[in-house]
């Protein structure tokens, strides 16, 4: 097939059949570009390299798209097949509000599965004054490479689930928090069918119900409970615990940077245990001793030891703002069982014979705290009524089909829909460009039929009249030489 050269071309005396001949490509040219999306367009080499480091299984990568957005990593496909999704992969600034290292934000790309297990790690920028003393220590010593198969329903805590670098707490853990807080966003949006949304929308369940409370009910319903230490000198000591051992409960508390700080050094100092806020007040003479505290289940006592303690804030943020002084939180020993009632003890001073004379509160976790903290639907008690009535059920029951149809058949199979979108769409340009070329088919048919559409057109009246004359058919160019002299911009109305 042969063009004419552009740069010698009158664009009204072009024939149009190579038009036509061109809306015959356009199908191949929709199907090209459509396959160059599990392609590596627009990539550099560097980006490829550490989208490979992030996630080595993939063939390919996307560009990065979507909302949030994501690097979507394919497996090549067998002949004439699909290239295989494998995941995705994304970038922590894209992922605001940034965690903040010693210096600076630190930027990272996280590969993460379909399963929700993250795939590897690369540290693509951070500003530390240790790189000039250690080099770049997140990427070469042993840090990232712990993240390769976590899941992001895993709590990301530097010390317990993560090995922090050592001298460098601050950096570590705000690198693990930026991963894990965009690893669940990215969850939440492009991984509908996980454990971790099913468990994050268990969690939403329990958490609107709690942020319905006021303080007041959070007491009447056992999340908080008081108690008072009386002095020696009849000054009082005033108490109050309630259980945070979960992040959306702590936050919820004392607000997430109070909640944040507090789980970083509980991290640090122990393996182990959930937290247990203490909020102080009073008019005490003595000043609060937190090694003066105690557990006490049944017959076993745990003294809280200094490590065991930690310092939440002055009490500004959360439920807890302005309802107390200060606050701590204690770390409870990983043998106290949370589902059970357990004691809370203090040492006033004051001589006492037995555990039974020191002033102590019997603390139980909640049912909605607890289901909160283990990952387990709120009982149904305390659900608010269910939005569906009796004559509704049936409507319930189609909608319930239909989802399920939606969720596991083959209306549910993005492929499959994928693939007929494509194939339909194709039949469709098909056959309008074969209708379009009917009227394409020569030069004459497409004059004429410009003519029909705009019978005022002079440009393809002139350009006909002159294929006729060419031909030796003057009889019918005749016809138009009055309505070309009419229309022409020279004469008459134009």
């Amino acid at each position: 097939m042969q063009f004419p050269n552009p740069a010698s071309m009158n664009f009204f005396r072009v024939p149009l059949q190579y038009f036509a001949r061109l809306t015959l490509l356009f199908p191949l040219f929709l199907l090209l570009a459509n396959s160059s999306a599990y392609g590596q367009a627009g990539l550099t080499a560097e980006q490829i390299e550490s989208l490979n480091e992030a996630m080595p299984r993939a063939d390919s990568f996307s560009e990065k798209t979507g909302e949030p957005p994501v690097y979507r990593a394919y497996a090549d496909a067998e002949v004439g097949g699909e290239p295989e999704l494998l995941g995705y992969l994304f970038e922590t600034p894209d992922y605001p509000p940034e965690e903040i290292g010693y210096s600076a934000p630190i930027e990272v790309l996280v590969g993460i599965d379909l399963e929700g297990t993250l795939t590897g790690i690369k540290v693509l920028f951070y500003r530390e004054s240790y790189k000039s003393i250690r080099g770049d220590f997140l990427n070469t010593e042993q840090f990232p490479f712990q993240f390769k198969g976590m899941s992001v329903s895993d709590g990301f805590r530097v010390g317990r689930d993560v090995n922090g670098v050592s001298r460098a707490t601050i950096t570590s853990w705000a690198t693990t928090r930026g991963i894990r807080n965009a690893a669940r966003e990215v969850a939440q949006a492009y991984l509908a069918d996980s454990s971790f949304v099913a468990n994050r929308n268990t969690s939403a369940t329990a958490m609107a119900l709690l942020q319905e409370q006021s303080w007041e009910e959070m007491i009447e319903n056992g999340l908080v409970e008081n108690f008072t230490v009386l002095e020696g000198d009849l000054t009082e000591l005033d108490l109050t615990l309630a259980f945070m051992g979960h992040e959306m409960l702590g936050e919820l508390l004392v607000g997430e940077d109070d909640y944040s700080r507090a789980d970083r050094e509980a991290s640090n100092r122990v393996p182990d245990g959930q937290m247990l806020l203490v909020g102080i007040d009073g008019n005490s003479s003595r000043p609060f001793r937190q090694e003066r505290l105690a557990v006490m289940q049944g017959e076993e006592v745990f003294p809280v030891e200094r490590r065991r303690f930690v310092y939440v804030g002055s009490a500004d943020n959360g439920k807890i703002q302005d309802k107390v002084r200060f606050a701590g939180a204690l770390v409870l020993n990983e043998n106290v069982d949370i589902t059970q009632p357990f004691t809370v003890l203090y040492d006033s001073g004051i001589e006492a014979n037995s555990y039974a004379d020191f002033p102590q509160v019997e603390y139980q976790v909640p049912p909605i705290a607890l289901a909160l903290a283990q990952g387990t639907a709120v009982p149904p008690e305390f659900l608010p009524p269910s939005q569906y009535d009796l004559d509704d059920y049936g409507d319930y029951e189609d909608e319930e089909l239909e989802r399920a149809l939606l969720k596991k058949g083959w209306l549910g199979n993005k492929r499959a829909l994928s693939l007929f979108s494509a194939v339909f769409w194709l039949l469709c340009s098909t056959f309008f460009t074969y209708r379009q070329i009917l009227t394409w088919r020569s030069d004459v048919y497409v004059w004429k039929h410009t003519i029909q559409l705009d019978p005022t057109d002079w440009r393809s009246m002139d350009q006909l009249v002159e294929y006729y004359v060419k031909h030796g058919r003057t009889n019918e160019a005749s016809v138009y030489f009055d309505r070309i002299e009419w229309h022409s911009p020279t004469v008459g109305l134009k």
